[in-house]
């Protein structure tokens, strides 16, 4: 048998914890002495095991009481209620975990707090999942969907790090004509990075790109606004625009010779 005293240096558990477990009947002590002391049995002490076993995996204690008082084949079910309460919190929390980075990388992006972008960062995610993948369907297949949600999924610190960098410089460039030098060297970047991202897959590209143009006016792809698309787009354009002239020059002199 073991005095409360034992038992808390036993198991870890504070007396203060012990005594408000005995008074809601979570863990009664199996018998007393002769002046009132609690003494807790090896049944006590399995049972309170099993106690903090169930609250390190999440139950409440009026789960616990519920659960220990069942008989052993029900725990089953319980677990498995359990484990899928633990894993739709886990996917709440990477929700919370996205909102939360994008509005840091919102804050991080203006070099500003910007409340009008917060809060419609904040309503896209609020939005549901089932609207988000309408969204996409609409220019996506499946197969392609799928791609895009597993590209998504490949993308590192490192990656989005280097988007970051590329918007910034666009960003900071966007008054520049869309054939300078300077608009020429990011549109390659851009482009460079897309074909990296995609795999080179030039139809995924061309539909992403679509969405984006349709939706340059929204919050849909932010930091990717409509002073954005429409620069990199015309940067784009001249720079295909040249490569084009370039490849037919080539082509001739090589007729010539």
């Amino acid at each position: 048998m073991y005095s409360i005293g034992q038992l808390s240096k036993k198991t870890g558990v504070t007396v203060r914890t012990l005594d408000y477990y005995d008074e809601i009947g979570l863990i009664t002590p199996s018998s007393k002495t002769e002046g009132g002391h609690r003494l807790y049995s090896d049944n006590d002490v399995m049972r309170l095991e099993q106690v903090l076993a169930l609250k390190f995996m999440g139950f409440s204690l009026q789960q616990i009481q519920e659960v220990l008082d069942r008989p052993t084949a029900t725990w089953e079910d319980s677990l498995e209620k359990q484990l899928k309460m633990i894993r739709q919190q886990q996917k709440q929390l990477k929700e919370l975990e996205r909102a939360v980075q994008s509005v840091l990388y919102s804050v991080q992006f203006e070099d500003a707090i910007n409340w009008a972008i917060i809060f419609e960062i904040i309503q896209m995610f609020k939005q549901s999942k089932e609207s988000v993948q309408d969204l996409f369907e609409h220019y996506f297949n499946p197969n392609e969907y799928k791609e895009i949600q597993d590209m998504g999924k490949r993308m590192d610190e490192q990656d989005l790090q280097e988007w970051q960098d590329i918007f910034h410089d666009v960003r900071a460039n966007i008054h520049v004509h869309p054939g300078s030098d300077t608009a020429q060297r990011l549109a390659r970047r851009w482009m460079d990075k897309v074909d990296e991202m995609f795999a080179g897959n030039k139809e995924i590209e061309a539909k992403m790109w679509h969405a984006m143009k349709d939706h340059k006016d929204d919050i849909t792809f932010y930091p990717i606004d409509k002073d954005m698309v429409n620069f990199i787009d015309s940067a784009v354009t001249i720079m295909y625009q040249e490569n084009d002239q370039n490849n037919n020059r080539s082509k001739r002199e090589a007729e010539d010779e």
